[in-house]
Order: structure tokens, then sequence, then C-alpha cells
């Protein structure tokens, strides 16, 4: 929720508002300021520097909650305890919020439990601190230097949520951690993030013979929304057709009958058309207008999109960024403000390992090819020998689930640079905290979001659809057309992660070969590409041989724009 740059700590008493570019700004009578704080604004937000006795002050930027009055800009706290008091009440704050501790000794940064749009940290050669949500933002501030554990990480799909990032050189601020600058003057600047403790998670539970989950779900669900402070004439529901995101659409439509819009990337071939008839069911009950936008048209890594052309991205942004930004410039375009998402509902509804066992199920495994000693085959020798250190530094499991929370740091900046806010209502602790205390079956295949569609009286294709409908079947058909000639033209040109020993070019050359022939090993075609991608679009070194390398022909099949 904040974007900075520091010289070193300071005394908050001389930070001075400029409303011209929407930043607190450190003034000094040599005209040499140390530095200044920007605070992402939003009519969903609220932010207040707080000034207490002794040069300390602190500055929150937190979600707005309905029924509560806005903050004024400044306060200022008279003595030590109001100051204490006023502190406490801003780390208590039951939605997602910021907090910057600032002193001539030192500058704080605390993230929330929710963990939104979380902030990214470096100190520049010079030693100042820079801070940003938007990671491509530090990139004139570091360098293109790797985490090499976090590469294996993602090659892996082992998501370890931790305050490390594919950049060796920034760190994020993770749920309740705190992060350290210290700097004295002349001196280089020293940052330290310190993990919170494990946070607490509820366990099954027998329920009553009288217990109704649905009802208790969703009197909750609706409490959880209206939380936030919102407009509905302003707000969009994504509205897909998935259980996660259907439940907290049908919620607002309930809340603000005929008042939010809805939107949905679609599906091509009978997933699509299976999708628009669930969709259209679904919109029945009670929403304004909706945002469609046909997904084959935007395949990620088409060579006309923004990612094959060189635009600097984030190679944890997901598959879909091409389809999914144009949808939230539709929904700019309408004048929305705030979406709802239905973030959070996969990993609420999930079962714990001894309850997959208990069932005869089996964990999901990472879809790729293992070798004769339980390694991926396509790692190279660097990648191999640091599987093992995956799992070492991660963060402590907090309120919220790591999955989620691993999410944000790529999703939020795409709203926030259109100024939108994303809320996402299943991911919040009281419904963690509900689903976790269910029995196994109710979670079983998201039984819980299903029967409260049956209750509502929704058809059995709405609440049972016979077709999957996910993105696997885009992804594949962008490999198809776009991806493997451009994963091929990369290493052609001379692939980074090959170079370092992260990837075996042969087994890599193999699995283009063999995706290009049978439609199998797509996920090892998929995440070298989009890092290989990802890190030249971040490295200036590299911008001008990646622009060489797109040019390499596309398949002839990209231009007809049809569904499977």
């Amino acid at each position: 929720m904040f974007r900075l740059s520091l010289h070193r700590p300071l005394d908050p008493a001389a930070l001075r508002w400029h409303p011209a570019d929407g930043s607190w700004r450190h003034d000094s009578e040599s005209g040499q300021g140390l530095g200044w704080i920007e605070p992402f604004t939003h009519p969903a937000l609220e932010h207040q520097l707080v000034l207490g006795p002794g040069g300390r002050g602190f500055i929150i930027n937190r979600e707005r909650r309905r029924g509560t009055a806005q903050v004024s800009r400044v306060h200022c706290a008279p003595n030590d305890s109001a100051y204490a008091r006023l502190r406490a009440q801003a780390t208590a704050w039951p939605l997602g919020f910021v907090l910057i501790d600032l002193d001539p000794a030192a500058v704080r940064m605390t993230a929330s439990a929710w963990g939104l749009a979380p902030v990214h940290l470096t100190t520049s050669p010079d030693g100042a601190l820079h801070g940003s949500w938007d990671l491509l933002d530090l990139l004139d501030a570091t360098t293109d230097r790797l985490n090499p554990v976090e590469v294996v990480r993602f090659l892996t799909y082992t998501p370890i949520y931790s305050c490390h990032t594919l950049l060796a050189d920034v760190q994020t601020v993770t749920e309740r951690a705190t992060a350290t600058f210290t700097r004295r003057l002349g001196g280089i600047g020293r940052l330290r993030i310190d993990y919170p403790g494990p946070g607490l998670h509820a366990l099954p539970r027998r329920l009553h013979q009288d217990a109704n989950p649905v009802a208790a779900f969703e009197d909750l669900l609706a409490h959880v929304i209206e939380q936030w402070e919102f407009t509905p004439d302003t707000t969009v529901a994504d509205l897909s057709g998935g259980m996660d995101s259907t439940n907290v659409a049908l919620t607002l439509a309930q809340l603000h009958p005929g008042r939010v819009t809805t939107g949905a990337m679609l599906l091509t071939g009978p997933y699509g058309q299976q999708q628009s008839r669930r969709r259209a069911q679904l919109r029945r009950a009670g929403f304004a207008g909706d945002h469609q936008l046909q997904m084959v048209d935007h395949l990620p890594f088409a060579p006309d999109g923004p990612r094959a052309c060189g635009h600097r991205f984030h190679p944890q942004e997901g598959p879909y960024a091409e389809a999914r930004n144009l949808l939230l410039d539709r929904y700019v375009a309408a004048g929305a403000r705030v979406v709802f998402t239905g973030l959070g509902g996969d990993e609420v509804m999930k079962l714990r390992t001894n309850e997959i066992t208990r069932t005869g199920g089996r964990r999901p495994e990472p879809p790729l090819r293992i070798g004769d000693h339980n390694e991926p085959v396509y790692l190279g020798n660097q990648g191999r020998r640091l599987l093992e250190a995956r799992y070492e530094n991660a963060a402590p499991v907090g309120p919220t689930l790591w999955s989620i929370l691993d999410a944000y740091a790529a999703l939020y900046p795409h709203y926030m640079r259109r100024g939108l806010w994303p809320i996402n209502p299943l991911a919040a602790p009281q419904i963690v905290r509900l689903t976790e205390s269910l029995p196994a079956y109710w979670r079983a295949k998201k039984r819980l979001f299903r029967e409260r569609l049956t209750r509502l009286g929704f058809p059995p294709e709405v609440v049972h659809p016979p077709l999957p409908e996910n993105f696997q079947h885009i992804l594949d058909l962008a490999m198809r057309r776009h991806g493997v000639t451009l994963l091929e033209s990369l290493l052609d040109d001379g692939s980074r992660l090959v170079a370092d020993g992260y990837l075996d070019e042969a087994e890599l050359r193999r699995a283009c070969r063999c995706f290009a022939a049978t439609g199998q090993r797509t996920y090892e075609v998929y995440r070298p590409l989009i890092l290989e991608a990802g890190l030249r679009s971040l490295s200036p070194r590299q911008r001008s041989r990646s622009a060489r390398s797109r040019s390499a022909p596309a398949d002839p099949a990209a231009a007809q724009r049809a569904g499977t």
C-alpha cells in the first residue's frame, strides 16, 4: 500500500503532505530532503500520519471499514500513553493495512495478517531504502541478481511463502512481519525482516445434529463482505462460473440487488458454451451489467501481446495476464473502483493430508516428469543441487493460508496500476476458521459451496458442471500456437536459466518436441518460458536480445482466433 524512497531514518514531524503527487515528503532547511512516502490512495482506503512525543510517529494505510468515520490526515498524540494507545488500535485494525513506524534511528514497516498489496523493499548502492507494492518499480534501484532457491521453487511448482523474491536483493514484507531499516550518517543502509510467530488454526469438529453449515457460511460471508466500505454501483464481482467467485457474487447480489456489475474471462469451445449457459443462470440472481472477454482472442504469449513484445512483467503474475488486464481495463472504462474476487476459495475448501489419505485419495504432485533419483528431469545441475533448500526460510503459517498470500504480490499491482482495489472475502480469517472447523466431507469437492447453490434453486448444470471449467485448454492452446516456438527461440538465443545451470537444455528441447507432438508436458514448457521471458524483461542487459528472439515466426494457426 506504499511506495517510498528514504535516504535514512527521519523525524516524522518534518514530513509535509504534497497533494500534487499524493506523498509525504521530508523538507529540510538546506532543501536536501531525506525522501518521500507515497500511500496508495483509493476510496476504499484511508491513510493517516500520527505524531507522538520524542520524534516518533507512524503512517498507516488501511482498508476502510463500513460504519466508521474517516480519519484525519494528521493526528498528534499529546503524550506517550495516548500514542501507545493509538498505535495499538492501528495494529488491531480488522481489515488489511500496512504501518510504517518512523523515528531518527530506524524505519520499521509492519504488514497486517491479511498480507494485502505487500510492499517489496531493497537498498540501493547509495544506501537508500526503496519500496513499492509493485516490484517493477524497484528495478532501477537494484540489480537483476537472482535468488537461486526462489528460481528452483518456481520451476518445481513449490509455493513456499517467504520474504524472498526471484530477485536476490529485493525482499517482501510478508503478513504480520516487520522490516527494519537502519543507517548511520555516511554508512550503508541495513535492512532486516523479522517473521512473526505462527498463527492459530482450527481443527475439524463433530457437528451437532441440527447444525446448518450452509446457513452459517451464508450469514458469515454476508457479514464479512459488509465490513468493507465500497459503493455497489462502482463495484464489479468476478463471475467466471466457478464455485468460489459464484458464492461471493451471489452474496453481493443478495445484499445489493441489481447494483453490482459482473465480469469474466470466457473459455472456448464446449467449455465456453457451458460456461455461458451457467453464467446466464447465475446472473438471474440480480446484477447490473456484465463484462465479457474471449480468452482465445488474447492468448498467453501471443506475438502481438505485451509479454511477447518485451514489456516488463513479473514472472509470477500467471499465464493469463494478457486477458485479465484487458478485462480490468474494461472495468475501469465503465467506472469501476472495486473488484470482488473468489480468491481463497480453493484454499479454504482443501483437504488436509490425513483427510486425503483416509478417503483413499492422493496428494497432487507437481506436473513434472520425474527421473530415477526423484528429481524433475528438466532441471540442470544447479537446479538439482538446490532441491532440498526449497523448504528453508519459509514464513510461518499465518491466519490466512500460504497460497493465497503468495498470489497477492503478483496480482495486486495489476489492479492498483489501474486504480482498482480487489477485495477477497473468502480469504478472510473468519471464513478460514469456519471452513477449517468443518468435517472433511463438507470441504471435499467444495460441497459447502455447491450445496448453497442447490438450496438457492440453481439447476444441476450450474451446481455440478459436466465439463471442467478451468483454463487448462487455454494454456494448452497458447503453448501450441505460440509457446513452444517462442521458448525454442529463447533457447537458440542463449537461455540464462540454462547457462546458470537451473535447466537442462537437451531435456527442455525434448519437452518442447514432446508437447508439440502429443500435447503432454505442458507445464515443463510453460514455467521455463514465462520465467526466462520474464527475467529477460526485467534485465536491461537482455531486453534487446529478447526483442530479437520474439521475431521468430509464430505458428500460422495463431492468426485464426478459433477454438480447439
